[in-house]
């Protein structure tokens, strides 16, 4: 398999764990000039717009799913989440970035509030 099929089976796992933890899928690879979500979800129980960045590691050779998220990769997840925001006029919204990565035997690890945004992050 490729990266990009890799990358498909690795979202779908993602989207039935996320169905089965009660959460609401939104949008899947919402695609922003800034750059792209993988899924984007309402999570019931703490009542939020959830922007999920998914990631598939073989090994932890090159490090964790939170440092494989660098500045440049958040800055693009922010400012297309803000994007979806305000398209969908959003006021007063709940909302947090999470990383949840995958491995190669299926396992899920669920990073919740992996990263938040700072003025300094913002360009929109």
């Amino acid at each position: 398999m490729n990266k990009k099929e890799i990358g498909f089976l690795a979202e779908e796992l993602v989207r039935s764990y996320l169905l089965k933890s009660k959460y609401k899928i939104l949008e899947i690879n919402y695609r922003t000039k800034f750059g792209e979500i993988d899924i984007i979800a309402y999570d019931r129980i703490d009542d939020a717009i959830v922007f999920i960045e998914v990631r598939y590691r073989s090994d932890s050779s090159y490090g964790s799913p939170q440092e494989t998220v660098n500045y440049y990769k958040q800055l693009k997840i922010i400012n297309s989440a803000l994007v979806y925001i305000k398209n969908k006029n959003l006021k007063e919204v709940n909302y947090r970035f999470d990383i949840i990565s995958v491995t190669r035997d299926n396992k899920i690890e669920h990073i919740k509030n992996a990263f938040v945004p700072s003025n300094k992050l913002i360009y929109f």
